[in-house]
Formats: C-alpha cells, sequence, structure tokens
C-alpha cells in the first residue's frame, strides 16, 4: 500500500513579502533540535495510523495528517526523514509569516512551530500566545502556550477531556519559547 508523499512548501506569498528570512531563523526550522523535538513530542510512526486524540484523522512519520493517507501503509526511515522536514517548513514558514521576527529566537520559533503542528496553523497564527508574542510580551505569550492567564491549563484537551501527554507537551513547548537564544 502507497501513497504519494507531501511534497517540500513553497514559501508563502504573504512570508516573501516580508522579505529575505534571516539565516538563523530558516536554519532553526530543519536543525536538529526541531528534528529532535518533533520526534519526541510525536514519535515517528513508520506506518499510517488512525489517530483517536483527532478523529480517526490517518497520521503518520512524526505527526503528519493526511486524510487520503491510506492507514496502514508503511514508509521507511528515510521517507518519514523526508516528510518530517517538509512538516517543520510548512508549519514553520506559516509561524513565520505570522509572528513578527525581531520577537524570534531559533528556539522560539522551534517552539512555536512544534506548537502550530499540534493546533494547526490558524489555530496558532490567532492564539493569544502569538497575539501576546506579536505585542512584544514574548514571555507572556509564550506561558500562554500552556497556561490561560488563570492558571488553568491551555491547548491540552481532546474531545473536551483534559490530556496529560497534551500538556506535557505545552510545557516543552513553552520551554522553548521561553528560551532567548539557542
Amino acid at each position: 500500500m502507497t501513497f504519494t508523499l507531501p511534497r517540500a512548501p513553497q514559501k508563502p506569498v504573504a512570508l516573501l513579502r516580508k522579505g529575505a528570512i534571516p539565516t538563523v531563523l530558516l536554519a532553526a526550522l530543519t536543525s536538529p533540535l526541531a528534528f529532535s523535538t518533533l520526534e519526541r513530542v510525536e514519535g515517528n510512526v513508520l506506518q499510517v495510523y488512525r489517530d483517536n486524540l483527532a478523529g480517526g484523522l490517518p497520521t503518520y512519520c512524526a505527526g503528519r495528517t493526511d486524510w487520503a493517507a491510506p492507514v496502514g501503509a508503511k514508509l521507511t526511515d528515510d521517507q518519514c526523514r523526508e516528510v518530517n522536514k517538509t512538516t517543520l517548513l510548512e508549519y514553520g514558514y506559516a509561524v513565520l509569516g505570522c509572528v513578527n521576527w525581531d520577537y524570534l529566537t531559533a528556539s522560539r520559533l522551534v517552539g512555536l512551530t512544534i506548537f502550530a503542528i499540534n493546533v494547526g496553523k490558524d489555530g496558532a497564527c490567532n492564539s493569544a500566545a502569538v497575539r501576546q508574542i506579536n505585542a512584544g510580551n514574548v514571555l507572556a505569550g509564550c506561558d500562554l502556550i500552556a497556561r490561560r492567564p488563570d492558571g488553568t491549563p491551555n491547548w491540552s484537551y481532546a474531545d473536551g477531556q483534559y490530556v496529560q501527554g497534551l500538556q506535557n507537551r505545552r510545557q516543552a513547548e513553552r520551554k522553548l519559547c521561553r528560551e532567548e537564544a539557542s
């Protein structure tokens, strides 16, 4: 059973209008930190499976989702490495398109990219976390990845149920986001 793997993403027009992406940020998206963090929080499954936390959405490699992916299809390590690179670039470009680069470090970009991979590009870009970061309230924004202003868990629920694994992930993303340098 095979299927077409995702292709390397083009830089979105909105991102191109912002100008040349700083080298340190572009390099961060395919850095060992990005790959190891993605694979640590998502796993790296060499077979398409139905993700129960995502309503049965076919998922493979390190969290790549695709309704057209046939459940049970197998992938190689090399295929997943390319898929994971594509995923990091695709979601990283989205984050670069919605976050003020003046407030990004390489680690912060990786944390926000991993966050976007899980909650979606729109979810991340329209989040209170990104709004706060863009307003210059960087640490408060980073904290909003994992906790609401009242201290309750944020982005840690699936089907209305609290999931400790999602909160653990949010804490890892928050930590990366709060790092000033990488």
